[in-house]
Parts: C-alpha cells; sequence; structure tokens
C-alpha cells in the first residue's frame, strides 16, 4: 500500500472553487481505528455549508471534507 493518499482540501472559506486535489500521508490507524480505502465518497448540504464557512463546526481551515464514505476495511 502507497505511503500516500489523495485527497480533496480547502485552505480557505468559499465555492467549490477553493476545493483542491492533493496528495497527503496515508494515516496510520490507532489500536481502537480502522483505516478504510475509500472508494465513493458523498458531501452533504452541512458540509457545504462548513466550507462557505456558514458554519464553523471545525474552525479555520485547512481541512478535508467528505465523511460519508464507502470503501474497504
Amino acid at each position: 500500500m502507497s505511503a500516500t493518499m489523495r485527497s480533496v482540501r480547502q485552505q480557505a472559506f468559499g465555492g467549490p472553487e477553493v476545493l483542491q486535489l492533493t496528495e497527503a500521508e496515508r494515516p496510520v490507524p490507532m489500536a481502537t481505528e480502522v483505516l478504510v480505502r475509500v472508494r465513493a465518497v458523498g458531501l452533504n448540504p452541512v458540509e457545504a455549508m462548513i466550507r462557505s464557512g456558514q458554519f464553523p463546526l471545525l474552525g479555520e481551515p485547512p481541512f478535508i471534507l467528505g465523511w460519508d464514505v464507502s470503501g474497504v476495511v
């Protein structure tokens, strides 16, 4: 398995144009976690509000949205 992964990250608040495809280090799961090889991701309306800065759940960017995933454990 590769030591890196692709992710869609945002560095600032805004519309879809702030999303950037980036390479990131693959996380190493702790003893109580699993690593999922993501095959599909969905974005819901709350994530669009977080991306635009209307719903400050995560604080300031940078961060990665897309928490609804399907894949292989």
